[in-house]
């Protein structure tokens, strides 16, 4: 019995250290506003840097509201766009997509996190990889 209670005690502190903070970086660093710099699909070597139309940029706000902007100056809600987020460690669920009943696109749901400093955040969305850059 005794040799019982003191491998439960030895398993229980093994596998409670154990477990890993999944949080990446200081919460307050999401919350400025980020530029899509180039993204990275799965399986491909290379980085694709996109020539918009304009300087595009997305600000996170901590009452988990979404501002898109257009060289600076803040846009009307667009088809397939967020407006909302919410942050779990280091996964971001994104909500309330405006919906456009000729645009048929299917944006994330979700992104992790693998990324996030003062200029750089990081977003896996399964399918492909955006680095974005801090608009200062």
């Amino acid at each position: 019995m005794k040799n019982g209670l003191i491998i439960v005690v030895l398993l229980t502190t093994l596998f409670g250290g154990c477990q890993k903070n999944t949080d990446i970086g200081p919460a307050d660093l999401l919350y400025q506003r980020w530029h899509l710099d180039r993204v990275k699909r799965f399986g491909d070597n290379s980085w694709i840097s996109y020539d918009t139309d304009g300087y595009y940029d997305t600000e996170y706000r901590q009452d988990g509201t979404l501002i898109h902007r257009k060289n600076g100056v803040v846009q009307s809600a667009s088809c397939c766009v967020a407006k909302r987020y919410e942050r779990s460690g280091t996964i971001i669920h994104y909500s309330d997509f405006i919906t456009c009943p000729t645009v048929f696109c299917a944006p994330a749901q979700k992104a992790t996190i693998t990324l996030l400093g003062d200029n750089l955040l990081e977003l896996n969305d399964g399918q492909r990889i955006a680095q974005y850059t801090s608009v200062k």
